[in-house]
């Protein structure tokens, strides 16, 4: 990564920008728990954004017409704590178990590597990703990176 200071919630802002056609198409609702003042991370803008774009794709494409978002991000312990949280079907246990799988898919199009891909850059910030299943339906991916 070309490692700068950036505001995660401005990254956030660009990718719901970039998607706000596909958001109002299917009546997607976004809602953003967000606080004032977070600091600053040292990271790569753009690279966080294409991995946040694969999470809120990947999102969508579980949910139906009227489907929300939750974007919650927090400050706890020198880490920026952000949670993408959709109201859709979930994830199946035996699909979390191979999750990180490279080339394992579950859609009739794809290669199965988004999500890797997407925890290589997380990792590369020295943050984790993880993803559960958010009660009581949807699922829940949650990223912390160092602030």
């Amino acid at each position: 990564p070309d490692l700068h200071p950036c505001r995660v919630e401005k990254v956030i802002e660009k990718n719901i920008a970039y998607l706000t056609p596909q958001i109002e198409d299917n009546n997607f609702n976004i809602i953003k728990e967000i606080p004032d003042h977070l600091p600053e991370i040292m990271a790569d803008s753009a690279m966080l954004y294409q991995a946040f774009l694969n999470i809120l794709i990947n999102a969508f494409q579980s949910l139906k017409n009227n489907g929300c978002i939750t974007i919650r991000i927090k400050y706890d312990c020198g880490n920026i704590i952000i949670n993408f949280i959709d109201n859709g079907e979930g994830i199946r246990q035996e699909v979390l178990k191979k999750i990180w799988t490279p080339f394992f898919t579950t859609k009739d199009t794809g290669t199965g590597l988004g999500l890797g891909i997407v925890k290589n850059m997380i990792e590369a910030h020295h943050g984790t990703i993880t993803i559960t299943n958010a009660e009581p339906e949807g699922a829940n991916v949650e990223i912390t990176l160092p602030a």
